[in-house]
């Protein structure tokens, strides 16, 4: 009686593992591209997201949010409400003012402020979280009523966690990420 082996031979078993880890090193470097782009498309909707938050908090208030009592504007920082990565001497290094540091959902979640409140409409945004790299979102408040061709930005420190961008730059610097509110 004859026996019939059923089963796979060393050299088969060997071709399958060749082929599997050459599609693995392949597909593997393309998942994670799509990964740091989903990251970056993800940062870049939540600065679109503060902007718009600002820009209905000014259109109801008639201010930007740069106070923290009524007819005082000196608030100079705005920064997203969980810590995160905030280097404030990194920031003042490169022309931020760090005097007035407000979390935006003092203006934007909630009207903690005072100056604003018979005027306040909100929410407008429900929190302002740390960006995908666990980066603070900023905005430097300052700029807010300087001339109109002084840029105010919604920063995220991007992919390498280092803010790059001077408070009066346009566009974004390296891979910093952000949305122009004036």
């Amino acid at each position: 009686m004859k026996s019939k082996n059923k089963g796979f031979t060393l050299i088969e078993v060997i071709v399958v593992a060749a082929i599997i880890a050459i599609l693995a090193g392949i597909l593997v470097p393309m998942i994670f591209n799509q990964i740091d782009e989903a990251k970056i498309s993800r940062a870049a909707a939540d600065c679109k997201s503060i902007q718009t938050a600002i820009l209905t908090f000014k259109k109801d208030t008639g201010s930007w949010p740069n106070k923290s009592a009524p007819a005082t504007a000196d608030v100079t920082l705005l920064i997203g409400n969980a810590p995160g990565n905030f280097p404030l001497a990194a920031l003042t290094t490169l022309g931020y003012k760090g005097d007035v540091v407000l979390a935006f959902n003092s203006f934007l979640a909630a009207d903690e402020t005072l100056a604003y409140s018979a005027l306040w409409k909100g929410p407008y945004q429900i929190q302002v979280e740390l960006d995908p790299w666990g980066n603070a979102y900023i905005t430097n408040a300052k700029n807010f009523d300087d001339t109109p061709s002084t840029p105010v930005w919604v920063l995220s420190a991007g992919p390498n966690g280092t803010y790059e961008t001077p408070p009066s730059s346009a566009p974004p610097v390296n891979d910093d990420i952000g949305v122009r509110i004036k």
